[in-house]
């Protein structure tokens, strides 16, 4: 659904005003220098005027409403923030949002220092090709990355110029930001792919289990490495594996978590450090361990009972929990019940933020963006 319309002033009016509210209620106190590089986690209170909502416009919806060359946009850096740019001034005159700046890799920034080939199709967001295939392979990759300058690996010198070339720093939060790295589970499938991950997770457990330790050292290494060539932050981290929630509670205690509790050991261990988890596969089975991990920011899955994340994470903020198919192809009556559903589910004590369980998916109207808007005005008063 295409929004083309040029807005009412009434409605622009709504829009402006929606979004400086909402502004403070995920903010808190907004500097003079705006909000781009402050942290999107809001306290846990009920000291606001309501529960705020969260839009990230990624990438893809960028590519898609400005009807630009996704191979370009991604590998040509002035390219992307003059199409970024112009996509601000739209958004601004049609809604009143506010686009962030951003440096976009298509999330391929961490698996990119594996060596991974990527594939740039000219339409369609690229992807890393995989590069292990055999036990061979699996020592080769070890010795490989225990030597590796990350640095210089991968799409990290550019990313590294880019950021340069923007100079601004920003901060999202179901996107990636200079904080973000992978998972162990998203890791793997970059590597192996899913069906091969898991056979080699089955039949060579001892091996994986090795590769797993060096995949927990590369990645806070290389979250130190991006955020020294940033100026960023060097605590809190967000971790982003959808590819976790795919296995079982046995497997994921005996492979995966070993590493996590690397990487928010290392990357958050303050008691108050941001320990955000992002996973679009169901993940009702994994919340004792994330409990266990002391996870504080969640933007879980569509399908797991919000109710019972509030119960598993009592004081975790919930980033969700739309489903992202519904907010974009369901009417705007559909998304207002279910953001309603949200709030009673899992809004109590102000631990939510009103967005799509997962990204905002490409052709999402307007018309759902206000009524997702309405809902938390409506239904999220404090």
């Amino acid at each position: 659904m295409r929004d083309t319309m040029k807005p009412s002033d009434a409605d622009l009016t709504w829009w402006k005003a929606f979004w400086a509210e909402n502004d403070r209620c995920l903010y808190g106190g907004i500097p003079a220098a705006g909000i781009d590089a402050l942290p999107v986690r809001p306290a846990f209170t009920t000291a606001r005027p309501r529960l705020p909502i969260l839009v990230e416009l990624g990438e893809d919806w960028i590519v898609d409403r400005m009807k630009v060359s996704y191979r370009r946009f991604i590998q040509d850096f002035d390219y992307q923030r003059e199409i970024r740019n112009a996509c601000a001034g739209r958004l601004e005159a049609e809604i009143g949002y506010h686009l962030k700046p951003k440096v976009d890799s298509s999330a391929l920034l961490h698996g990119s220092v594996y060596g991974l080939p990527i594939e740039y199709p000219e339409d369609s967001t690229p992807w890393l090709g995989h590069n292990v295939g055999t036990a061979e392979d699996i020592k080769a990759l070890i010795v490989r990355m225990e030597r590796v300058d990350l640095r210089n690996a991968g799409l990290v010198p550019w990313f590294a110029e880019s950021y340069r070339k923007l100079g601004r720093p920003y901060r999202w939060r179901i996107l990636h930001d200079p904080t973000s790295v992978h998972g162990p589970g998203t890791i793997l499938g970059f590597l192996f792919g899913i069906n091969d991950m898991m056979l080699f997770l089955a039949d060579e457990p001892d091996l994986m289990q090795a590769l797993l330790r060096t995949v927990a050292q590369v990645t806070v290494d290389y979250s130190r490495v991006v955020r020294s060539l940033t100026g960023g932050t060097m605590t809190g981290v967000g971790v982003f594996d959808d590819v976790a929630g795919l296995v079982s509670p046995a497997w994921f205690q005996r492979f995966f978590l070993p590493v996590y509790e690397r990487i928010y050991g290392e990357l958050a261990p303050g008691p108050d450090d941001d320990r955000f988890l992002h996973n679009d596969a169901r993940v009702g089975h994994l919340l004792d361990y994330l409990a266990g991990l002391g996870v504080n920011g969640i933007n879980p899955d569509p399908e797991t009972d919000p109710a019972l994340i509030r119960r598993k994470l009592p004081r975790a903020i919930i980033y969700g929990c739309l489903p992202p198919l519904l907010l974009k192809d369901g009417t705007p009556e559909q998304v207002m019940a279910e953001s309603r559903r949200s709030i009673e589910l899992a809004g109590e004590g102000g631990g939510l933020v009103l967005t799509a369980a997962g990204s905002i998916n490409v052709g999402t109207p307007y018309a759902n963006l206000r009524a997702l808007a309405e809902a938390a005005e409506r239904y999220g008063r404090m």
